[in-house]
């Protein structure tokens, strides 16, 4: 079952992948694409990705604002 993630900004979820692909090595997921049902963007994961991977990215992005 693969597991969406969301947010209103493509450019931060392709930041996203980026970082996940370059530092997890995580490569199976989907594009990035229009979130039709609750608005916004999203893409899937088709790997096994710990939670704790994306709350490093947000934590690394809250402090470099």
């Amino acid at each position: 079952m693969p597991v969406s993630v969301h947010s209103d900004d493509r450019e931060e979820l392709e930041s996203l992948i980026h970082y996940l692909k370059h530092q997890h090595n995580l490569r199976k997921r989907s594009l990035v694409m229009d979130d039709r049902e609750e608005g916004g963007y999203l893409f899937f994961l088709y790997q096994i990705c710990d939670p704790r991977w994306i709350s490093s990215y947000i934590e690394s992005k809250n402090g470099s604002d």
